[in-house]
């Protein structure tokens, strides 16, 4: 832990003890501030020991819900939060739930923790695996070399015409994995392999560092919900929102907003609603991607900036805190509470030249 998050703890602590965080939840400040919170997966398996920045244990979700609950916080829906954020008319602490990608784990793993809670939630949902059936690629890749981390691989018996033991032999550093994504991803891109090509290479992939592709798939490991498990859920009153067809933000106005559409027809079929609501994929935001949301008729948007949202915060530039497994029980009380958003910080993520006109 660095010596600043040290520091910041021990104020948390301190205020915590001395009621002073009790005190901010209960004040004016805090009423008229909204805290939406970002989840991204909940593992099925051991995905949090592999990106521990976006995948999160179920307990956790259910300790941090629990927190939430015991606390006195009022969840409400994202929406909901929004307008009322507006309105002047927020309830005591609020609080919105969102997560993003709508990859199935939040069907089988994050879904069932809410209902225990009875809380809304905003799945922001990329759709172009939707449909598919089969691992998004290029982060399938990039878990099956993590869980060879420990094994040695020729690239040329899984890329033809990779130099035999390039550029990466063993797997064993970040550094090596990285190389070899990226050999494969390029490999996949030059080629124009289409999705059943680039899973025959992942399961090639996976055969080499003797792993078992077919039990991952049927596990459902980084795959997105299907619209039939989206109508469902949309169903018992999950609110689906835009994130994009590709999860990519596309830097030319045409390809931006016919990725848009796409992402809001499939939503649209899948649950009967149309989405007005946008999260950045990868939290990263342009000025030029704001006035092209605008056009589209979308009523906000949600960065990866840590931050409580105000009355007069950009609608296309409300700031989220994204929950991750190594973010403490203290830390999440202290940005719910509003402590948090009192103290200095640093607080973009994303694109620097990025505001709101």
């Amino acid at each position: 832990m660095s010596v600043v998050r040290m520091a910041r703890e021990g104020i948390y602590a301190l205020a915590r003890a001395t009621g002073g965080m009790a005190l901010v939840r209960r004040s004016r400040f805090r009423r008229e501030r909204l805290l939406i919170l970002c989840f991204h997966g909940v593992s099925l398996d051991d995905e949090h020991e592999w990106k521990p920045a976006l995948f999160i244990r179920q307990e956790v979700l259910r300790e941090r819900l629990r927190q939430l609950r015991d606390g006195g916080y009022s969840v409400v829906s994202l929406d909901d939060g929004v307008r009322r954020l507006r309105d002047g008319t927020l309830p005591r602490a609020a609080v919105a739930l969102t997560f993003d990608d709508g990859t199935y784990d939040f069907y089988a793993r994050a879904y069932p923790v809410l209902e225990e809670f009875g809380y809304p939630a905003t799945v922001y949902q990329t759709t172009r695996y939707s449909e598919v059936g089969t691992p998004v690629f290029d982060v399938f890749v990039s878990y099956l070399l993590w869980k060879g981390r420990h094994r040695t691989v020729d690239l040329s018996t899984v890329v033809p015409g990779a130099p035999a033991g390039a550029p990466a032999g063993a797997l064993d550093t970040p550094a090596r994995r990285d190389a070899a994504f990226w050999t494969i991803l390029r490999f996949a891109d030059t080629h124009g392999l289409d999705e059943v090509a680039r899973q025959h290479l992942a399961e090639r992939l996976a055969a080499v560092l003797g792993i078992d592709f077919r039990s991952l798939v049927a596990k459902r490991i980084v795959s997105l919900m299907t619209p039939g498990e989206m109508a469902e859920l949309a169903g018992k009153g999950i609110d689906f929102q835009l994130h994009t067809h590709r999860h990519r933000l596309f830097e030319e106005r045409e390809a931006f907003t016919a990725d848009l559409h796409m992402n809001r027809s499939l939503l649209e079929g899948a649950t009967g609603r149309v989405a007005t609501h946008f999260c950045y994929p990868s939290g990263v935001y342009r000025r030029d991607a704001m006035a092209w949301l605008r056009e589209a008729g979308v009523t906000s948007a949600t960065t990866c900036d840590p931050g409580l949202a105000a009355h007069d915060t950009p609608s296309l530039l409300l700031p989220r805190l994204v929950v991750t497994e190594s973010l403490s029980p203290l830390t999440f009380e202290s940005w719910a509470s509003g402590l948090a958003e009192l103290l200095p910080r640093r607080t973009r993520l994303a694109h620097p030249e990025a505001r709101e006109p």
